[in-house]
């Protein structure tokens, strides 16, 4: 009997010695998983596309998008602004330089872009007269200066919580022959442009705040 007390008051200190060691690991995971959890919502809440259709009628490429940036409208708007870096913004834009501002607000903007769809490759220049307001922007293609024969870019921002609504709707009409086959794979491609130009667009204004 007093052997097996013996043996539970020495077991006693190893248990109470365990007891916050245990408690420690727990709130460990606990925090490890708060913490998981924390970066996936925020995960969840950057760039939420509420809407993404592209379409090709009256021979035109129409797309438009409807998202939300994790980024308050004034940082979107100044990384919108700043056409000289939109090629670290879109992989496919090789070039970008403003030609000139004949007026206030009034931006007459060159891009040069590589299109691939498949085996089909082509650099596109295009020439546009971009139209700024304080929480808008309003691009019409040149024809007579670029490789497309039709060309309207609308891009429209509001506040959304801590961050930006963002309505953007394009359309474009190329100047050059395009395989009618893949037509599908340029739908396509304009979408996976437009989402990652705005992902883009969205880190990089967050970064701005830091």
């Amino acid at each position: 009997m007093s052997q097996r007390r013996i043996m539970s008051d020495a077991d006693g200190p190893q248990r109470r010695a365990s007891g916050p060691s245990s408690a420690r690991v727990r709130r460990a995971w606990v925090a490890a998983a708060g913490s998981f959890l924390a970066l996936f919502a925020a995960s969840v809440q950057a760039f939420d596309i509420e809407r993404l259709a592209a379409r090709y009628e009256q021979h035109q490429y129409r797309l438009t998008l409807v998202a939300h940036l994790d980024a308050p409208p004034a940082q979107v708007v100044a990384v919108l602004r700043d056409y000289a870096h939109y090629p670290s913004l879109d992989p496919r834009i090789l070039e970008a330089d403003v030609l000139e501002r004949p007026e206030e607000h009034v931006v007459v903007l060159a891009t040069r872009l590589r299109v691939c769809l498949g085996w089909f490759c082509r650099e596109v220049s295009r020439v546009e007269r971009v139209t700024e307001s304080p929480l808008a922007f309003v691009a019409h293609t040149d024809p007579a200066r670029s490789d497309l024969r039709f060309g309207i870019t609308r891009t429209t921002l509001e506040p959304e919580g801590a961050g930006t609504r963002v309505q953007y709707s394009t359309a474009v009409a190329p100047g050059f022959w395009v395989p009618p086959f893949p037509r599908r794979w340029m739908l396509d491609a304009m979408s996976d442009a437009t989402v990652g130009l705005f992902r883009s667009v969205e880190r990089r204004a967050a970064r701005s705040l830091e």
